[in-house]
């Protein structure tokens, strides 16, 4: 009597973050934009000019590595078909696209003088941003596929 064939979790080999050159790229905005949300809010408790400096370095950085990612994420798309057929892509490419132009609107917010740079509005859209980031990643996430075992005819030993 044959047991059915086990059901393993297998490593991801079709997620986004298989593509080695928008996972490698895509990190580093999520940094930066995170990054940013970290020194508002030390601005805003501190008022210290120099976290508002910071921001606007992070931003900027941020937004041109974004760039890249995005004409990245944007080859893989058209390149790859098992890329958009992922069940989460769309979603994943619509927030990383949301926080990259809610980041370019952030810099322009943060390029204004004094403390109105940063709060309100830069703090309450680095919050955006950073939720929609953490949201992006989770959603570009590889997840495990489930993949059938083949069971071998042969019965004796490996």
């Amino acid at each position: 009597m044959s047991s059915p064939a086990p059901i393993i979790l297998d490593a991801p080999r079709l997620g986004l973050a298989s593509q080695p050159v928008y996972a490698t790229l895509v990190q580093f905005p999520a940094v930066c934009f995170l990054g940013t949300l970290i020194s508002d809010i030390a601005y805003w408790r501190s008022a210290n000019y120099l976290w508002e400096t910071f921001s606007v370095w992070l931003l900027t950085a941020g937004c041109i590595v974004a760039a890249f990612a995005a004409l990245a994420g944007l080859l893989t798309w058209i390149r790859h078909r098992h890329v958009r057929s992922l069940r989460y892509a769309k979603l994943h490419a619509l927030a990383s696209a949301v926080a990259l132009v809610l980041s370019i609107v952030n810099a322009f917010v943060h390029s204004r003088d004094g403390y109105v740079a940063v709060v309100p509005d830069g703090l309450a859209l680095s919050i955006i941003v950073a939720i929609l980031m953490v949201l992006a990643t989770w959603l570009g996430w590889p997840r495990p596929h489930l993949v059938q075992r083949v069971q071998s005819t042969h019965s004796g030993g490996l």
